[in-house]
């Protein structure tokens, strides 16, 4: 019975959230059909959500043991997606207004972000609110809210409001998003990354918060400093354009296009930074910089990537990402084999046929599964 509560738990939050697939709304549909003991307790969680209200019930389950203990008890033999407790929790945190681990550097935040990585699916663009409301951007809409209006036309998400709240704008693997910020800076987000960022910034700075890729042509200011914070890195800018890219565990990667930028790491470390260099920051390292080519840094803007010997393991798991599927590769077969090439998002067959020239494999494509033999 216990393991079957945490089951109907996660999968009420994935509702709540409007994050189910269309394969778990049919299990659900078919559990509450055909199974008392789902039934009883889907019903208690609905009308507990109801009484106290859905952002109350969501921060009421917000504690450190219980999103332990969710993670603890995932069960993969009954969902083949162990991604549904880890994007649970992600939502729980964001709806309870909690700081992403991006701030203070938990271990825990890193793994749900690299289980969405890793497991790309049917994800949908979504803004994430700090009340709990998740809204929908893939389709061009109009959203009035009480406190803010959502324009999401044309792959880029504009809005008015004067609330501090903040929000989290979820990019999944496979699709790119454009967001204009209230103070007119423009953020360009790759396929599998999140932006927190609140809809009116504050008195004293403007601050947002990246895990993923995203290229920022920031507002001047110069009375209020702009901060990018990473997972290991703080970028500060008064008016500038740059890339930031924290893809890679334990690195991050700032990419300066023009005006002037100093990154900071979470130790103190420092680096400024002129036009056409970028520097790379490792847990381990420290700062490295050199000059970077501004057309294969930003290719991914016009859905294109470029990639210079990479390792083919390397390679399947940024394709995944790129091209929104999951893939599989016998890891020891192709142990030590490099490519160079490129990926455009609009012609997956092509980078396929490529790879056979290149790398000499063979593959079988199903659906959104992608094997490598």
């Amino acid at each position: 019975m216990e393991q079957q509560y945490e089951q109907a738990l996660r999968l009420y939050i994935q509702k709540l959230t409007g994050n189910l697939s269309a394969e778990e709304e049919t299990y659900i549909h078919k559990m509450l059909a055909e199974d008392a003991a789902f039934r009883k307790i889907w019903t208690s969680l609905e009308k507990e959500s109801i009484a106290i209200g859905t952002n109350d019930f969501l921060d009421r389950i917000d504690t450190e043991s219980d999103l332990q203990e969710l993670k603890r008890k995932q069960q993969p033999r009954i969902f083949p997606l162990k991604k549904i407790a880890a994007v649970a929790a992600m939502f729980i945190l964001v709806a309870a207004g909690a700081y992403f681990i991006l701030q203070n550097g938990d271990r825990s935040a890193d793994k749900i972000s690299n289980v969405i990585k890793q497991n790309p699916g049917n994800q949908q663009i979504s803004l994430l609110m700090g009340n709990g409301k998740a809204i929908t951007l893939d389709k061009d809409t109009i959203t009035s809210l009480s406190n803010a209006t959502l324009n999401s036309s044309g792959g880029t998400l504009k809005y008015t409001s004067a609330d501090t709240i903040q929000n989290t704008l979820l990019v999944p693997a496979g699709k790119n998003y454009k967001l204009i910020l209230s103070d007119g800076t423009e953020v360009w987000l790759n396929a599998a990354t999140r932006l927190r960022f609140p809809f009116h910034f504050g008195s004293s700075s403007r601050e947002v918060y990246i895990d993923g890729e995203a290229y920022f042509k920031v507002a001047k200011d110069p009375d209020h400093p702009f901060i990018v914070h990473t997972p290991l890195t703080k970028v500060e800018v008064l008016g500038t354009s740059f890339n930031v890219n924290t893809y890679t565990e334990g690195h991050v990667e700032t990419a300066l296009v023009e005006g002037r930028v100093i990154t900071r790491s979470i130790n103190g470390e420092s680096q400024d930074l002129r036009p056409g260099y970028k520097t790379d920051y490792q847990s381990s390292k420290g700062f490295t910089t050199h000059s970077f080519d501004q057309e294969e840094v930003l290719s991914w803007m016009n859905g294109v990537y470029y990639f210079h010997s990479m390792p083919l393991s390397e390679l399947a798991d940024m394709a995944s990402r790129f091209y929104g599927i999951h893939i599989k590769l016998d890891e020891e077969k192709y142990a030590g084999v490099t490519t160079t090439g490129l990926m455009d998002r609009n012609k997956l067959t092509d980078f396929l046929n490529d790879l056979q020239t290149t790398a000499h494999i063979t593959y079988q494509l199903s659906g959104n599964e992608l094997t490598i033999k």
